[in-house]
């Protein structure tokens, strides 16, 4: 990148925090990019919380956010249900909503577009002990108390014709005590239980980047792609034409860059967040 930056795309979990303790360096890198001007959009494929409790937890750990800095996968399923109706490929209605399968988060995206959804202890109810009641849409995130049984009703909407929405296929979600199983290992149970292939949109689908280029209104090539996972936000950002940085804080290992083909490498390896300030402008 031969200019200073007016955007970075920041990954959240392994970048800026892992658990509830901030990432080294980030609080800190990350005051210095606002400070110089630079737009931050924060991007999650953590689908389980709103952007409320997103931006709040940054907020708690010294990071400068609201709501409307944050993008969560989430946010882009719903997006993109919405414009599967738009297009009338999809029908959403009262007797055929859109079945929320995960943590807070997924409802309260599908809520911004005007979706009616269901929980899936709703979805028992309406069923019945031998049906399966129509849904347009099942929407699948992460959520920490997720059961068998959310997954079951899932497996047997999407068995009934329910379009499949995959919030991201992350297989691990870092946390402090190691990497614990994420959304997409529970998305493989579900398409082993099926069959079916969902329409996954999280990072490093380009869906998530075109809905985050489009909040903040820059070009790909003037933004940067803050990550610590090679084969999501790293891998992603090449396909989308973003450059991108990865830091050391999360997941992948300098040592798997230099197994990558080329074009797939990220155009930076730091520490951390601090030691990309020269590019907008500013010393650590």
């Amino acid at each position: 990148m031969t200019a200073l930056l007016h955007g970075i795309l920041c990954d959240l979990d392994g970048v800026v925090y892992r658990g509830d303790a901030p990432c080294d360096g980030a609080v800190e890198g990350l005051a210095s990019a606002r400070e110089a001007g630079v737009r931050i959009l924060y991007m999650t494929n953590n689908a389980s919380r709103t952007p409320q409790a997103v931006a709040d937890q940054l907020q708690g750990l010294g990071v400068a956010a609201g709501p409307d800095d944050v993008l969560t996968a989430s946010q882009v399923a719903a997006a993109e249900v919405a414009a599967l109706r738009s297009q009338g490929r999809l029908t959403v209605d009262q007797d055929r909503p859109v079945l929320a399968v995960g943590g807070a988060g997924v409802g309260a995206a599908l809520d911004e577009h005007g979706l009616g959804w269901i929980t899936t202890t709703r979805q028992r109810e309406r069923s019945g002990a031998t049906g399966v009641a129509d849904v347009a849409a099942v929407v699948q995130g992460y959520g920490p108390r997720l059961d068998v049984q959310d997954l079951t009703e899932a497996a047997y909407a999407i068995r009934q014709g329910a379009a499949w929405i995959a919030t991201n296929d992350d297989a691990t979600l870092p946390t402090t005590r190691g990497l614990a199983v994420g959304n997409g290992s529970l998305v493989a149970a579900v398409r082993r239980a099926t069959g079916a292939e969902p329409t996954v949109v999280g990072k490093p689908h380009a869906t998530a980047y075109e809905v985050a280029l489009d909040r903040l209104g820059l070009r790909a090539q003037d933004c940067l792609m803050v990550g610590d996972r090679l084969d999501t936000d790293i891998a992603g950002a090449a396909r989308a034409g973003v450059p991108s940085a990865l830091v050391l804080t999360g997941v992948s290992t300098a040592q798997e860059v230099s197994s990558l083909e080329p074009s797939l490498r990220p155009d930076h390896v730091v520490d951390t967040i601090g030691d990309l300030a020269h590019l907008w402008g500013r010393d650590r």
